[in-house]
């Protein structure tokens, strides 16, 4: 989310954004870029206003704990001397440049979307484009339910996402390529397959969209379309719950048009999922805040230690203060996951198991 701040000022390609080894950010702009810069600083300071640990920082975007400011310029020796400083590294990085611990940053990059293919360019987006108008999504399109554990530890279904698998679509079209690299260029072609699966839903080819619950993952501009308009006249919810699937990250990218989209389809008769959260970015999904019905949060081992922990119990307290948007443990591949989940007061999951246990109760 932090990274996600300085959106606008690195889309203008005279800005870049690196995150160093201790996960600080570090951001190289040109001096007609600083507003900008101190735009995104204050909005960082904005998100964060509830931290108690932003208590400490002044709200000024140039005078806080929160940010050192460098002018290359003048300051160059300053930035490396603070830089071997921060590093955690040892000696070995001490007595290195600058220059040489960015360039061994762009070869580990580079490297490792080696390893997953080439990076997705603005041509090929363009042939894939070309090529999700053509291709039969049917046979990339997958289910994975909803559910509440009820009575005898049974799982009965509230909804059921429909969703692309990227990695099968991947395989056909571009296997030599990760998608996924540039995230700017691959939300553009999640927006095309939104468009793509809207389509397919209208066709009503599945009769069951007709009598259950569901949900699809959409991006805020894709509500904002002419396609969605369309999609809406033709499969506007009626008996069952139809929920709109949407990340934070694309959420907070742009505010207002989230606010303006999610107003229309509230008015409309759909329900919201913020999807994809993590430990580090559920706090900051408050679903009172963002007018939303659910919240996903992806499971992982980390949840498992917290139990009977302080931080433990204050995640199991703002969950159970979150009355208005109920919580999905997601990715639970285990018992195990389900269980802890209970235990910090979530009803709802999604996942492997999930999946299995459904199968093992259907006759």
């Amino acid at each position: 989310m932090a990274e996600t701040a300085f959106d606008d000022l690195t889309r203008t390609r005279s800005a870049w954004l690196y995150r160093l080894r201790n996960s600080d950010l570090m951001v190289i702009f040109e001096n007609g870029e600083t507003v900008h810069a101190e735009r995104a600083i204050l909005k960082l300071m904005k998100l964060w206003e509830r931290d108690p640990l932003m208590a400490k920082f002044k709200t000024d975007a140039r005078k806080n704990r929160l940010t050192s400011w460098f002018d290359l310029a003048t300051d160059y020796e300053k930035l490396l001397s603070f830089a071997h400083r921060q590093s955690s590294s040892g000696a070995q990085a001490h007595n290195k440049t600058l220059e040489q611990l960015v360039a061994e940053r762009e070869v580990r990059l580079s490297t490792g979307s080696q390893e997953r293919g080439q990076p997705l360019t603005p041509l090929e987006l363009s042939k894939a484009e070309d090529s999700l108008q053509r291709v039969d999504l049917s046979s990339y399109t997958r289910r994975q339910s909803v559910c509440a554990f009820v009575d005898d530890n049974r799982a009965e279904v509230v909804f059921t996402e429909l969703f692309v698998s990227i990695a099968d679509l991947r395989e056909t079209l571009m296997p030599r390529t990760d998608m996924t690299v540039n995230p700017w260029l691959f939300q553009r072609l999640t927006q095309t397959l939104d468009k793509r699966v809207m389509a397919q839903i209208s066709r009503r080819d599945d009769r069951s969209l007709m009598r259950d619950s569901f949900s699809i993952n959409l991006n805020v501009n894709t509500l904002l379309s002419e396609e969605f308009v369309a999609f809406d006249e033709d499969f506007a919810p009626t008996n069952q719950d139809v929920i709109l699937e949407m990340r934070l990250e694309d959420i907070f990218s742009d505010p207002e048009s989230f606010t303006f989209a999610r107003d229309f389809a509230i008015a409309r008769g759909y329900k919201l999922l913020v999807d994809g959260l993590t430990l580090q970015s559920f706090p900051f999904a408050d679903p009172e805040r963002l007018g939303v019905n659910f919240l996903k949060l992806n499971w992982t081992h980390d949840l498992a230690g917290w139990v009977g922990t302080s931080i433990g119990q204050e995640l199991k307290q703002m969950i159970r203060e979150r009355k208005k948007g109920r919580t999905i443990l997601a990715r639970c591949d285990s018992e195990a996951a389900i269980t802890v989940g209970r235990q910090l007061g979530i009803s709802l999951f999604q996942g492997r198991y999930v999946d299995s246990a459904l199968r093992k109760n259907s006759p």
